[in-house]
């Protein structure tokens, strides 16, 4: 049979789906293990995922900084002999810090997992924070920062983030060369001690489980040298919200960077969904309003795209690109304008029924697989919902009329309403 690459491949409805779900276990030191055993190769993701969070530091640079220093080294191990050792199992980990938590990840095969975790269990009992390893990344992230100070998309998001969320948040507060060379290794040791070892939230492992992975698990953790964290004591006030046109001058600029947009629900909200799908069309995908006119119709960007940012305190709904400084009132006009048909005309139900596909094909592509699964539970497991919002979110995506979105739209997206940050050449 020979593929008529001219004929689109013919588009079938989701039916029956189901959702393999994470199944909980807990240790007696009271730290929960989630598990999904899926998948057709030996593999496991485990990840630990602590209360270590940029909203969570007491002082700038203390998430980041102690993820990124958490693997150089122990006591007994050097940060080389540590990842030479985990390669020899066919073994890697990864730290990393967002803004409502921090996660140590390894990835290893499953018939390895006794093997390896004594690695992760030295760096999460005896890291050291070397001070000249310190100094290394302290002397990095300026001139890293300098670089990116540079850079009009860099300036915008902050501006952004400062003006939606506030200076004195930890959500929208940034780092400056100040705070990089004032943080010190006994910030990076209280923060790893109070947050890492007493301050582990969950952990999940994924992939195909032996009959002895869980068991495993439970003699490396299931022990005093952990604690779990305690329940958040944050007291997070969020900024009132006011539209506000922000210009900040970058004279020598070609391109002007905008991001234009607003304070947001996030996912505990009942509209949550449909406000993703809006978001799709407005400019969540290729084919969006946004590509088809700015970009490919006038040609004024290479690139442009909208988001919806999450957080679990707060949140934010944008547009971004760039534009070259002669026609960036134009593109804006124009981003303008495509926000205003939202509110005001229906979408054609050939036009929505394209961004629901990619919709529902995209949330299929996300649940494919162990590690995939793991990411979707711990979406979950932080907002405090139930698999139910992900059956929710399917029929909630193929019943949304276009009248629905229009009444989202005049809810959430009024352009009256946005706030615009520029960073470039007025002319």
């Amino acid at each position: 049979m020979t593929l008529n690459r001219q004929q689109a491949p013919r588009i079938s409805a989701i039916a029956d789906y189901k959702i393999k779900e994470a199944e909980k276990h807990t240790l007696s030191n009271g730290i929960e293990v989630y598990s999904i055993n899926a998948g057709t190769e030996a593999v496991l993701k485990l990840e630990i995922v602590f209360n270590g969070g940029i909203i969570q530091q007491q002082k700038k640079c203390q998430a980041s900084f102690t993820a990124q220093l958490i693997s150089e080294g122990t006591s007994k191990y050097s940060a080389a002999e540590i990842a030479e050792k985990l390669d020899y199992y066919g073994a890697y980990f990864q730290a990393k810090s967002s803004y409502d938590d921090s996660s140590i990840s390894l990835y290893c095969l499953s018939k390895y997992l006794d093997e390896s975790l004594p690695f992760i269990i030295e760096i999460l009992t005896d890291a050291i924070f070397p001070e000249a390893d310190l100094a290394i990344h302290q002397k990095n992230s300026i001139q890293k920062l300098i670089v990116n100070e540079q850079k009009n998309t860099f300036l915008v998001r902050k501006a952004f983030n400062q003006h939606l969320f506030g200076l004195h948040n930890n959500y929208g507060s940034s780092a400056d060369i100040n705070d990089i060379n004032a943080i010190s290794r006994t910030d990076l040791t209280h923060f790893y001690q109070n947050n890492y070892q007493n301050g582990i939230k969950y952990i999940t492992v994924a992939g195909l489980l032996q009959s002895n992975t869980l068991s495993t698990i439970a003699k490396f953790f299931d022990h005093k040298a952990f604690k779990t964290a305690e329940i958040s004591n944050i007291q997070y006030t969020p900024k009132a919200y006011t539209a506000e046109n922000i210009f900040i001058e970058k004279p020598e600029s070609v391109q002007n960077a905008l991001r234009i947009g607003k304070k947001h629900i996030n996912r505990n909200h009942a509209d949550f969904r449909q406000t993703q799908l809006l978001n799709l069309i407005l400019g969540g995908y290729f084919g969006s309003r946004l590509m088809k006119n700015i970009r490919e119709e006038k040609g004024l960007t290479y690139g442009i795209y909208s988001a919806i940012e999450t957080r679990q305190y707060d949140a934010a709904w944008y547009i971004e690109t760039e534009i070259n400084n002669n026609l960036y009132e134009q593109g804006l006009a124009e981003i303008l304008k495509e926000i205003k048909t939202l509110r005001e005309n229906l979408i054609p139900e050939e036009e929505l029924s394209i961004a629901k596909n990619y919709l529902l094909g995209s949330f299929l592509r996300n649940t494919e697989g162990p590690f995939n699964l793991a990411d979707r539970f711990k979406i979950l497991k932080d907002y405090h919902l139930s698999y139910q919002y992900y059956y929710e979110f399917l029929a909630i995506v193929k019943e949304t009329s276009a009248l629905q979105l229009r009444e989202i739209a005049n809810k959430y997206l009024n352009e009256n309403e946005l706030s615009i940050v520029i960073v470039g050449n007025k002319k």
